[in-house]
């Protein structure tokens, strides 16, 4: 077996990888891994694909700029030839990103059966390119793998073929399960100078259309409160695009009561989330890592990015509601945590996938 995967954004490699691996126990024979985005963005991330034991990516596409339609195209015109050329058994396609929906739409107008990881999503904003992106890709799709039972009843809902649609558990939980004792041993709390459990760690993701994504001097106002508010230590984490952002919009200042974090790698941000009293961001991955070392979050904007809230875990504030951000987080630390994990998040969703995709290649629905 011969499978493509898609990856539009640094967090589908965090949900690939185990993937990647699992496959590759199970005896697939090849495995393509195609990346939407630039090789600046790779090399500015460091060795993340190392820690993922991932391999570089076999293709490198640099179409993750312009509109959200721009991308959309170039992807399609991109992994046609690729899909033609490289002929797999299965395409794979993380999550709601413009190239998860060309990645669909190749697979279809092609006959390449198409797997969906993190399907069912839905935040009910049909107004964000990205919910677009996540109903359409699922529609398309042919094998739907969903991370909770909630999500697969959303597609069941949609009249989507019950025979289609996999809850097989969160694949980021099986990235980390493998890597929370290496992220440990880095004690990061004790090397900055704070103890486990004080502080709260912020991180606004500046990928996607923006929809529903607050400003990000909000965003950092936002955080200071919270610091104001809990008496707690902030650390507020920068990728390459954010710490741009703060520069470009001249937002030194918020980062003052703030301690910043520049480019952690998967597992230095993992240590963090693991030892922190409470997250705060848009971003789901963040999120589903701090639900799975049982650290309670609040999801930013989105109503997808408030999954943790669904078991009892978290929280979520609207990107125009961010003066309630200080007070959320407050009652949050009062709160006892939820036990236990969520149902199937038990670092075994990879295997499961691979078991489903190996025993048998769908007829093109």
């Amino acid at each position: 077996m011969k499978v493509l995967h898609v990856v539009g954004s640094h967090p589908g490699f965090f949900r690939i990888s185990p993937v990647f691996r699992a496959l590759t126990a199970a005896g697939a024979d090849r495995q393509v891994i195609v990346y939407a985005g630039h090789r600046e963005d790779l090399s500015a991330r460091g060795g993340f694909l190392e820690e993922l034991e991932l391999p570089p990516p076999d293709h490198v596409l640099g179409v993750s700029t312009g509109t959200s339609a721009a991308q959309t195209g170039r992807s399609l015109i991109a992994l046609e030839a690729l899909v033609l050329r490289e002929q797999p058994d299965w395409i794979f396609a993380v999550g709601d990103v413009d190239s998860s929906l060309a990645a669909a739409l190749v697979g279809r107008k092609n006959g390449v059966p198409l797997a969906h990881l993190e399907a069912g999503v839905r935040s009910g904003n049909s107004r964000a390119a990205a919910e677009v992106n996540r109903l359409l890709t699922d529609r398309l799709s042919d094998a739907l793998f969903t991370a909770e039972r909630q999500t697969r009843d959303h597609l069941i809902a949609e009249g989507i073929d019950p025979g289609r649609v996999h809850f097989v558990g969160n694949t980021a939980a099986d990235t980390v399960s493998r890597l929370r004792r290496t992220a440990a041993a880095l004690d990061l709390p004790s090397v900055m100078g704070l103890e486990a459990g004080s502080y709260v760690v912020g991180l606004l993701d500046l990928a996607g259309s923006g929809v529903d994504r607050p400003p990000l001097d909000g965003f950092l106002r936002a955080l200071d409160g919270v610091a104001f508010e809990t008496g707690r230590p902030t650390i507020v984490v920068l990728d390459p695009r954010s710490a741009a952002a703060v520069r470009e919009q001249r937002l030194e200042a918020l980062l003052s009561p703030m301690t910043a974090v520049h480019s952690p790698s998967y597992v230095e941000m993992l240590a963090l989330v693991d030892a922190a009293a409470a997250v705060v961001t848009n971003a789901l991955d963040i999120t589903d890592c701090a639900t799975v070392v049982g650290v309670p979050s609040v999801g930013i904007g989105d109503l997808s990015v408030g999954r943790a809230d669904i078991f009892g875990r978290g929280a979520h504030v609207s990107a125009q509601e961010l003066d309630r951000l200080p007070d959320v987080v407050a009652s949050l630390l009062r709160k006892r945590r939820a036990p236990g994990l969520p149902e199937l998040w038990d670092g075994e969703a990879a295997r499961r996938i691979a078991e489903i995709t190996m025993a048998r290649l769908p007829a093109v629905a």
